[in-house]
């Protein structure tokens, strides 16, 4: 049986490592550390969920309106729609709990499924919540 695929974008070192951990056995993940190289993923690659960071400058916190922050992912899907037919579920991981809101909020507005859950670098978040959420 083929695993699911994931887009994880965030542009930390050790989120990646911990995700690829983390994510590694149920997804083929698929990394991407920049707006530019998640849309060139979403534009190759059905993904059966993407997992977005808000803050990909290195900071931690990144003004929404900054076209590298993962908001711009955002803003693409809302001014061009879902580029394929299979459709995928969004997690959004940022510790940027205001950011992390307006994304969540606009993907629901879209009508797009998601789920606002920060990394967790022990999975506990993963084990409790994103499974159950992605298999209703």
């Amino acid at each position: 049986m083929d695993k699911l695929k994931m887009l994880f974008v965030d542009d930390r070192s050790k989120r990646i490592h911990a995700a690829l951990n983390q994510y590694g056995e149920k997804y083929d993940v698929t990394i991407a550390p920049s707006v530019k190289e998640a849309l060139r993923a979403i534009s190759q690659t059905d993904f059966d969920v993407i997992s977005l960071d808000h803050d990909l400058n290195g900071d931690d916190y990144q003004d929404s309106d900054d076209r590298t922050s993962g908001m711009e992912i955002i803003r693409f899907i809302t001014e061009y729609g879902w580029p394929k037919a299979k459709v995928p579920s969004f997690i959004i991981h940022t510790s940027n709990a205001f950011a992390g809101q307006q994304m969540y909020n606009k993907l629901r507005h879209m009508g797009l499924t998601a789920n606002t859950i920060p990394f967790s670098y022990d999975g506990a978040a993963y084990a409790r919540g994103i499974v159950r959420k992605l298999s209703t």
